[in-house]
């Protein structure tokens, strides 16, 4: 009995071996792999082969394979060495088939449930659903620990990678913790239900947020490591003033890299050419409800707008009055101005659900939740945000 047992042992051991031996990995270079624009960076600038990060929740991936057999279970290859303690590890919401995984734990390896045994054709969506507001961006030298950082897909003995291709437009949402979705269970936010209508218009899609950011507030748990958006000093009357862009993240995607291309425009993935089509920013309530400069703040959007047009000179750039109406007066006239410095100017618009919204939002925790909405409330904002995208994009021809 005791030398069956062994025997067992080691044949299970050799059955295992065989098994890992004949499995089929996806590396992240792989033509199978697509991944949300202006959100991710590998071991080579914005790629390589090694592996792609991100630190944006709401950033997404897809990978694409043909299976003979559906008995093994995909999983994902993730390098786990950055975490230390410190922070709970991510979490991902997973896609698979159509069938959804949610709350699962980033780790060296993610096993992802729900293959459908009917189809040979897998498509595979994952999310960075959530992660603690600490230690994402990183330091001068260092990338952030707080982070997503897939190394491949393992599969079953067979499977053949897939081929995709990211959709040439794409939109940019950037905001504040109400845009990252804190409050409303993440993937339930605004930002994520307008990225969703994006992509069954075929664009692509990059949440760009991050809590307690502003124009000039500094994002993550005080004191922060992520940059405001666009920071100005020492500004008068929303006119003159500093910029200083090593304090700033409009124009990079971590501490380490940059989001614009050679020519200093916004790009995908780095290359030439790859410019938004829309970008929405909804920034504004960090800087009311928290010790700011109003001279800084109206130029931060003043001068951020110019830069933004020349970064991305055929987007459609959208200003999201807050949700609570912060800033709906500095906002309105930067809009008012540029547009009488620029007659010409037809890819300029204001989303503003206005003072009803506000109202409803009072209440702590009522029936749209508060400062940070709930899923109802997020839910509302969403199509009434989808439907003024869509109206000012159909008016100006895109």
């Amino acid at each position: 009995m005791k030398r069956r047992g062994l025997v067992a042992v080691l044949l299970g051991t050799y059955v295992s071996m065989a098994c890992a031996e004949d499995a089929v990995t996806i590396p992240v270079d792989s033509p199978a792999f697509v991944f949300s624009p202006g959100n991710w960076v590998g071991d080579a600038g914005r790629g390589g082969k090694l592996f792609r990060q991100t630190w944006n929740p709401g950033a997404y991936f897809r990978v694409s394979w043909e299976s003979a057999t559906t008995n093994a279970v995909p999983t994902l290859l993730l390098d786990a060495s950055t975490y230390n303690g410190s922070f709970n590890p991510p979490k991902l919401a997973c896609n698979l088939d159509g069938l959804w995984s949610g709350d699962l734990a980033c780790s060296k390896a993610v096993a992802v449930p729900g293959m459908n045994p009917q189809v040979k054709k897998h498509v595979l969506t994952g999310y960075l659903k959530m992660s603690s507001q600490v230690k994402r961006w990183g330091t001068e030298g260092a990338s952030g620990s707080n982070i997503v950082r897939i190394v491949g897909l393992r599969l079953g003995a067979g499977s053949r990678p897939g081929a995709d291709a990211a959709q040439p437009k794409w939109a940019l949402i950037v905001g504040d913790s109400i845009t990252e979705g804190c409050g409303a269970y993440e993937l339930e936010g605004y930002s994520h239900l307008v990225g969703q209508a994006f992509r069954s218009l075929g664009y692509e899609y990059a949440l760009s947020a991050c809590g307690w950011s502003g124009w000039l507030h500094r994002g993550d748990n005080p004191p922060g490591d992520v940059p405001g958006y666009y920071v100005m000093t020492n500004s008068v009357s929303g006119a003159g003033g500093q910029y200083l862009d090593a304090l700033s993240r409009w124009n990079k995607i971590d501490s380490l890299h940059s989001l614009l291309d050679v020519n200093g425009h916004i790009s995908a993935y780095g290359a030439v050419g790859q410019e938004p089509s829309v970008i929405l920013i909804n920034y504004g309530t960090n800087d009311a409800i928290h010790p700011t400069d109003a001279s800084d703040v109206q130029a931060s959007m003043t001068q951020c707008l110019a830069a933004l047009r020349k970064a991305a000179p055929g987007a459609h750039i959208f200003f999201i009055v807050p949700f609570g109406q912060y800033k709906a007066t500095e906002i309105a006239a930067t809009v008012s101005a540029y547009r009488s410095a620029n007659p010409g100017e037809r890819r300029l618009s204001v989303i503003d659900l206005g003072p009803d919204a506000a109202r409803a939002l009072t209440p702590k925790n009522g029936y749209w939740g508060g400062l940070h909405p709930n899923p109802r409330a997020h839910a509302v904002f969403a199509a009434q945000i989808t439907a003024q995208v869509m109206q000012a994009l159909n008016q100006a021809g895109q």
